[in-house]
């Protein structure tokens, strides 16, 4: 049985495709699910699933955001995007992160049928799928480096708010996909990983200031302070209140 990860900010669309596979008799156990990006990350990091299908827009982090930082450690993970009218083109785009599919709401049972049925298609031949990547190498643009020179300029700004790749793609006129491959390139680190290590810069610095530790995490657009704490540890080996104590004798 195929294991499922849900995310998505609204609790009754969760529990509805819940009941949709139940009811479609699927081959999935929705072993998670999730209402924002941070939680979202945490949990498929821990579980590992087969499947996850979240919403492109999700607080904290966007859909977007999500599958490229889980990729790196949940590689053979099918993903499928839930999106809004509004939100369609993006969706749509995303297949080029090497996302399976995606779902437009509302999702009904015949949409998610049909995107489970192409899950066990993929599952079931892994060296399908290998044209997503190609699609990747959307001739590249003269200006290329000046927009993650304005990206850069960007997210030093607004590091302390919900900032995902779907904003910044609508910010420089490129796609998603497009976007997340040039910023690796031309950085050296995915977008989510360059956007947390500012926050951490600037995070010590609040510390050093002597700061509350949970009054840091708002400063730096981290809401969830234990979810705080687990990136700092890992970026300074020890906790954010250690990192204060140490710094404030």
């Amino acid at each position: 049985m195929k294991r499922m990860v849900i995310v998505d900010d609204e609790r009754l669309v969760i529990e509805g495709i819940k009941a949709i596979i139940k009811r479609i008799g699927a081959d999935v156990e929705v072993v998670g699910s999730a209402q924002d990006g941070m939680q979202a990350q945490r949990v498929i990091k821990n579980l590992n699933p087969d499947i996850v299908i979240t919403d492109i827009r999700i607080p904290y982090l966007d859909g977007l955001s999500l599958i490229e930082e889980c990729k790196e450690y949940c590689p053979d993970t099918i993903f499928i995007i839930i999106s809004g009218f509004q939100e369609f083109e993006y969706a749509r785009k995303a297949i080029r992160l090497d996302v399976l599919d995606y779902i437009t709401k509302p999702v009904t049972i015949d949409k998610l049928k049909a995107v489970l049925e192409c899950a066990d298609k993929k599952l079931a031949n892994d060296s399908e799928g290998t044209e997503t990547e190609k699609e990747i190498e959307k001739p590249k643009p003269e200006s290329g480096h000046k927009a993650i020179d304005t990206i850069v300029e960007y997210i030093e700004k607004n590091y302390n708010k919900d900032v995902g790749l779907t904003e910044l793609s609508e910010l420089v006129g490129m796609n998603p996909a497009y976007l997340s491959a040039l910023f690796k390139e031309t950085l050296g680190k995915t977008y989510i990983k360059y956007l947390t290590g500012l926050r951490m810069e600037k995070a010590c610095q609040f510390l050093e200031e002597g700061n509350k530790v949970s009054a840091v995490a708002s400063m730096v657009g981290i809401n969830d302070v234990h979810y705080f704490g687990e990136i700092f540890k890992k970026y300074k080996s020890m906790t954010p209140r250690e990192y204060r104590d140490l710094k404030q004798k």
